[in-house]
């Protein structure tokens, strides 16, 4: 018996999916959750295969456009969508969309901190499986709000940070391209329990760095880990800046480090839109250059400095410096690797010896009400050369 819009209408879902046959082949899919598709089943010749293709999702494609549908199918001899009906985007369809201009925005350049990759593990992991099939206009605001709590409920901080960071870009995407009208994931925030205390990374205090640098002599690792950590100690870089080293960066004799700007975190974007930076200069103590040139010979051949042992074409991980970190029986509380940059900037800034604007520049930091020094990477070398060799001294009376 055909189908009607009442019966349709009035059709309650159940356990199990189950379907209300019409017409030829056409049939509407009810599941559990009460969501309801159209489908067409139809013969193959010479075969008893009987193949289903899914036409799309009630009421948005009503009774009569469903038949339309199959038809079209029919006509088509089989092949392809229907050309002619409307097509309805899903939220996943929005969602990877919006994935697809993020990779572009970004040049296909994927930052090395993975943002692409988290951001899908999080559309894949947490939210397609809530609202993958729903058509993008029919998501409401609680519907983002049960994804958002089913992802609290496991009781991590991150994801559920992340998941309504994601789904407040997507909406905003989704209004500038006209999908939508207004963004209902704003203020989504607002839900989250902040059960915690924002901290800073953990650092060494100027009384710990004895008791570190002991720890990393006896830790029981690789050497060339051991470099690296050594040199992050020594130069106060960031662990990009650091794992991304090659021997030609070095020149050794004018104790200098040159760090192509494309590797330094608020130069990279402009490099690859075609500015033309110059290189960061990082002066290297006597202490500094004993170590780059140990690490020289240790990775005699390699493109990186501080190559991964287990893949010699690549470099360290940035998460293999934590995991020894952890190795020398540091908590996530007690120090991170970042948290060694931390530590250089604190002693020196408690020194007094040093004004704040050399270890800034030491650091690569910029002041974001200057544009003139944006590009002066060589600004204060003469004062750094001379800070970084106390730094490497302190060290070494310590050592």
């Amino acid at each position: 018996m055909s189908l009607t819009e009442f019966k349709i209408r009035q059709a309650k879902s159940k356990d199990k999916i189950y379907y209300l046959a019409d017409d030829d082949g056409l049939s509407l899919k009810i599941e559990p959750n009460g969501r309801k598709s159209w489908s067409y089943r139809y013969s193959v010749a010479g075969s008893s295969k009987r193949p289903r293709v899914k036409l799309g999702l009630y009421p948005v494609m009503s009774l009569k456009d469903a038949r339309y549908a199959r038809d079209e199918y029919k006509l088509n001899n089989y092949m392809g969508e229907n050309i002619h009906s409307k097509k309805i985007k899903s939220f996943k369809d929005v969602c990877e969309e919006w994935l697809e201009f993020k990779i572009k925005n970004s040049f296909k350049d994927e930052p090395r901190c993975g943002v692409i990759q988290l951001s899908k593990k999080c559309l894949y992991n947490d939210i397609y499986p809530e609202l993958s099939d729903i058509p993008f206009n029919e998501v409401k605001r609680y519907d983002l709000v049960t994804v958002v709590k089913k992802i609290e409920y496991r009781d991590v901080k991150e994801p559920v940070k992340k998941a309504y960071s994601y789904l407040n870009q997507i909406y905003d995407y989704a209004v500038a391209m006209g999908y939508c009208e207004y963004n209902i994931a704003n203020g989504l925030h607002k839900i989250l329990v902040n059960n915690k205390i924002k901290k800073n990374y953990p650092y060494l205090k100027e009384k710990d760095i004895s008791n570190f640098i002991l720890r990393l002599n006896e830790v029981n690792t690789h050497p060339i880990i051991k470099k690296a950590l050594w040199f992050k100690l020594y130069t106060g870089v960031r662990g990009a800046e650091l794992l991304l080293s090659e021997p030609h960066h070095f020149d050794l004799d004018n104790k200098i480090w040159k760090i192509p700007a494309l590797h330094i975190k608020q130069f990279r974007r402009k490099v690859i839109l075609g500015h033309d930076i110059p290189d960061f200069l990082v002066p290297l103590s006597d202490q500094a250059i004993l170590i780059i040139r140990s690490a020289l010979e240790w990775s005699n051949g390699e493109k990186y400095v501080f190559y991964s042992p287990k893949n010699k074409n690549r470099h360290l991980h940035f998460n293999t410096l934590n995991t020894i970190i952890r190795k020398m029986n540091y908590s996530k509380n007690e120090l991170s690797l970042h948290g060694l940059r931390s530590t250089f900037s604190t002693i020196l800034n408690e020194s007094g010896f040093f004004q704040q604007n050399w270890i800034e520049a030491q650091l690569s930091h910029t002041d974001k009400n200057k544009t003139r020094a944006s590009y002066n990477h060589a600004e204060y070398l003469t004062q750094r050369i001379e800070m970084m060799q106390w730094w490497g001294d302190y060290l070494g009376s310590i050592k």
